[in-house]
Order: C-alpha cells, then structure tokens, then sequence
C-alpha cells in the first residue's frame, strides 16, 4: 500500500507518523472544525467555496486559523502533488489545541489529510432508505467535529433496517447527519430547508443548478411537506446526488423518481463528466 503524507501546522509529514497529542482540546473536548472537499482527476471541485466555509466556521467556534486562504491553497496542492491520487477525499481539520487548562483555547493545530474517494455507484443509482430522528445540531452554521448524535444514530437507523436519519423537531425537518436533504413537490417544485443547517457546498451549487429547470424554495419544511413529497434526495461531497426512497414508512417509490434522475443527470455534467473523472 502507498504510503501517505498529510500536512500538520505547515510541515509535511508522512501520514505513519503524524501524532497529535493527547491534551489537544480535540481530544480532551471534542472541539474543532473541518471542511472536506473532493479531487476528480486531480481537480479540486468547489474548493475556494469550502475555504470560505472552513474559515466561517473557525470564527464561529473562536478558533484562529495562522494560514491565509492562498497559503493553504499552496498547501494543499504540494499534498495531492507528493500522494498522487486522482480521485480523493481532502480534509482540513483544525483542532481546539493545547489548551493548558483542558477548557480554554490556545493556538490550535492544523491538519490536511487526503485519501482515495471512490462513488458509491449502487446508492446514487438505487437510493437509500431513512428514519427520522428527533434532533437539532448546535451550531448548525459551522461544521464541527461534533458528530456524537450522528453516530448514535445511525446505530438506530440500522436497526430499523434503514440506511441513515433524517433530522426532525417540533414538526419541522432540517438535515442528516452527513447531508442535506431535499424534496419536491408534486407540483413539481424543489424544497429544502434553509435556516440552521448547514450551508452544504454540493446543496448551494445544486441550487443554483436546478434554477434552470425547476421552480426553487428555500425555506422551513415540514413533516407534512415530507409526507406529501413525490420525490426526496439527500446530498453532499461523498454522496452526490443520492435519492432517497423512504422515509420511515413514507414509501416515494420502488426506484429513483424521473425528476431526481433529472438532476442527477445535469450534476454529472458540471462535475465527472467536465473534469473527466
């Protein structure tokens, strides 16, 4: 097997012996942000997007990032230049740090990864199956390391047979653990929720995509709008566009709706198929 680098605080360093120690805030707390975003054929899709996020969510959770966006940008390119994978995964994980009280917020550490990022080819052509989950993510604008309720759940979703949870509460839905989720209507309209959820790479330039073709609503959705639905899809950086088939015992149909395949099909255009991946 090939061996890795990833970068810690600016230094390259092979990925065998990258350590981060025990009393990082990270570890000792579980505090910290990270954005993730993917290469096709070693392009780097939407990244100035995610470092725009990454650098929103450090400031939301009072983390200080030492790097300016084009020194990390430099960064990240000298990574997929040593590791050499067309097709990947990139995370940049910025840690609580040496706190010298276990509590308070010091310097934090800094951490790049990258990993080969295969399709999950079968999900995004047959959909999945999902479970609501009475939850509301603390802060839902900055995408924390937190994923403990996630975790948890999917332990539950597994249970019931299902694939993942979908997030409701007081009668509104949100989001999944690992996603965005959207609807439409039978109207033909396509919903998704907008306030305190995460603002999802893959959602904004899937919005701005449908806008083409579909009449767009960015707005509270609720549970009865999940029930009337003809069609659901959830997405994100791994999952793409991946339609969803059920939700507890709501059943939108046996195979991925026409509209769902539909954007599918124009999301493989400005993303595979334009880089050649």
């Amino acid at each position: 097997m090939k061996s890795l680098y990833v970068v810690i605080n600016g230094i390259k360093t092979p990925a065998s012996e990258a350590v981060l120690g025990v009393e990082d805030l990270a570890i000792v707390r579980g505090y910290g942000i990270f954005d993730y975003f993917k290469t096709i054929n070693h392009h780097p899709l939407f990244w100035d997007d995610n470092l725009i996020r990454f650098f929103q969510s450090a400031n939301l959770m009072d983390l200080p990032v030492s790097y300016s966006k084009s020194e990390l940008k430099e960064q990240i390119r000298e990574l997929m230049s040593v590791n050499n994978i067309p097709n990947s995964g990139i995370k940049l994980l910025l840690t609580g740090g040496y706190s010298p009280d276990g509590y308070s917020i010091i310097e934090p550490n800094l951490i790049i990864s990258q990993h080969a990022l295969e399709r999950d080819s079968e999900r995004e052509s047959q959909g999945i199956k999902l479970i609501t989950y009475d939850y509301h993510r603390a802060f839902s604008h900055a995408k924390t390391i937190d994923y403990v309720m996630g975790i948890k759940a999917l332990k539950k979703a597994h249970a019931a047979g299902a694939d993942d949870v979908v997030y409701t509460q007081n009668g509104f839905l949100s989001e999944c653990p690992r996603a965005n989720i959207f609807f439409i209507t039978k109207e033909g309209t396509l919903i998704t929720s907008e306030k305190d959820v995460l603002q999802g790479i893959t959602r904004k330039h899937i919005l701005n995509m449908a806008k083409v073709k579909f009449k767009v609503e960015c707005r509270e959705v609720t549970l009865e709008d999940m029930k009337n639905a003809s069609e659901a899809f959830i997405t994100s950086t791994t999952k793409n566009i991946t339609p969803v088939i059920a939700i507890d015992d709501i059943v939108y149909g046996a195979k991925p709706g026409a509209k769902t395949q539909q954007l599918q099909k124009m999301w493989e255009e400005i993303t595979y198929q334009k880089f050649g991946g």
